[in-house]
């Protein structure tokens, strides 16, 4: 089965842009969606270029106008997918959505963007997701480029596995991770697997790859493991860098 490099996205995900909207605990969780997001997979023949690609754009008036966020990724662990980057576009809400793609529509310097990119990469695969929990502090991160860690699943007993998963999150190991943690479920994906995803950040992958050992050698994790089992299915473990952002109210 193909893995699921889905969710880079919901990484990096509004480390900084979202943070205040993000309270850390669980007792929001019913509220609504956080914030939603679409991820793209890319194979980028000439990587420079395609960073170039996205700059451009973003420094036109139409690009600064778009209310959205995004975020350049470049891939460190992929699974069975080609992908070298992918890019997530982040949206405060439905109405973001819709005004970005409204802008789209005729508009010459998209279509120049749209045809500078083809010339350097293809796309792969692309989902759209929602964020529904974050635990993301001031401080959590500092670093321009930092890396994460997206746990790819497909939830086959929802309540049993919120009824764990609430007691991971609430947990000093979650609340005191030393980066944000974020919880999303996928909306549309198209022939990739999974439902759910779980994505740790951190400001390098060293410091992330310690954070995460010394996390599942933990009681909380152990008992969430236990509480778990049979709730949900490990699609894949992914992990990836952020190269750049760029944020207009998104």
């Amino acid at each position: 089965m193909r893995k699921i490099t889905t969710l880079f996205f919901a990484s990096v995900l509004l480390v900084f842009s979202m943070a205040a909207r993000a309270d850390g605990h669980g007792s929001h969780a019913n509220a609504g969606p956080l914030f939603y997001g679409q991820s793209i997979g890319l194979i980028a023949s000439d990587a420079p270029a395609v960073l170039a690609a996205m700059n451009k754009w973003r420094a036109t008036p139409s690009g600064q106008k778009a209310p959205n966020t995004v975020v350049l990724l470049q891939n460190i662990v992929n699974g069975d997918y080609q992908s070298t980057h992918g890019v997530n576009i982040f949206y405060q809400n439905g109405a973001a959505m819709d005004g970005t793609a409204q802008l789209y529509v005729g508009n010459a310097d998209w279509a120049e963007f749209q045809e500078s990119l083809r010339a350097v990469a293809r796309p792969e695969w692309e989902n759209t997701y929602a964020i529904i929990r974050a635990k993301v502090r001031p401080g959590d991160i500092s670093s321009p480029n930092p890396a994460s860690i997206v746990y790819g699943l497909t939830v086959t007993d929802p309540e049993g596995f919120m009824s764990a998963f609430d007691a991971m999150w609430n947990s000093d190991v979650v609340q005191n991770f030393p980066g944000a943690v974020y919880l999303g479920q996928t909306m549309a994906a198209g022939t990739m697997p999974g439902t759910h995803f779980v994505t740790f950040v951190g400001n390098s992958r060293g410091q992330l790859t310690e954070a995460i050992m010394q996390m599942q050698s933990t009681e909380a994790m152990s008992a969430y493991l236990e509480a778990a089992e049979g709730t949900r299915k490990v699609e894949a473990i992914n992990m990836f860098s952020e190269v750049k952002r760029w944020t207009n109210g998104g």
